[in-house]
């Protein structure tokens, strides 16, 4: 007896199309709970202050000295649960992850300064090699009072790792005058040329 059944049918192979098609759904909904949830947010472009030129001037042996301290007025003596609250309480921190400020015509002053002030770190390292020039750029964070929150190194054109330590060290332990609205994040530029 003859088979009557017809012969079934091959698979069409649309196994393939259906799990592109799976993962296609699934890159688009990552895609619009990243917009969502603030994944469209541009970082706020940092200003820059103009540093005083670190080249040969005699006046750059005298630097200027650095401007006083802000006034700040004597709330009284604390009591000693805030005073520990305050060392220990872990609270925020004076700079916000974002900072909306802008540099004061003071603290500009004052981180052209500490720029000037700096050249005493790359003279040190010219003893060891006289023919090291070049640009460094320091990114600075001063907090609504004036300290310093944060210094880095944002471009090492000099690349001299002793001399970027030493810089970011002497921004990183000054204060300064208090930014206007808030914290601010300044890139303060220094050019490093062997005297001529």
């Amino acid at each position: 007896m003859a088979d009557t059944n017809p012969p079934l049918p091959k698979s069409g192979g649309s196994g393939p199309i259906i799990i592109a098609a799976v993962l296609m759904l699934l890159l688009i909904g990552g895609l619009i709970v990243w917009k969502v949830t603030g994944g469209s947010e541009t970082p706020k472009p940092v200003p820059t202050v103009a540093a005083l030129p670190t080249t040969p001037p005699e006046t750059l042996d005298n630097p200027p000295p650095p401007p006083p301290p802000p006034v700040v007025e004597d709330a009284g003596k604390p009591d000693d649960k805030t005073a520990k609250k305050a060392l220990v309480g872990g609270g925020a921190s004076p700079c916000a992850k974002v900072c909306d400020g802008t540099p004061s015509a003071a603290l500009s002053s004052a981180l052209s300064g500490r720029a000037g002030q700096s050249r005493s770190c790359y003279e040190k390292a010219l003893s060891s090699n006289a023919t090291l020039e070049g640009t460094l750029t320091v990114g600075v964070k001063v907090g609504p009072t004036g300290q310093v929150c944060g210094a880095r190194i944002v471009a090492d054109g000099l690349h001299d790792p002793g001399v970027a330590n030493c810089v970011v060290q002497r921004f990183a332990s000054s204060t300064f005058p208090a930014p206007q609205g808030g914290c601010a994040e300044v890139n303060v530029p220094l050019r490093f040329m062997p005297k001529r």
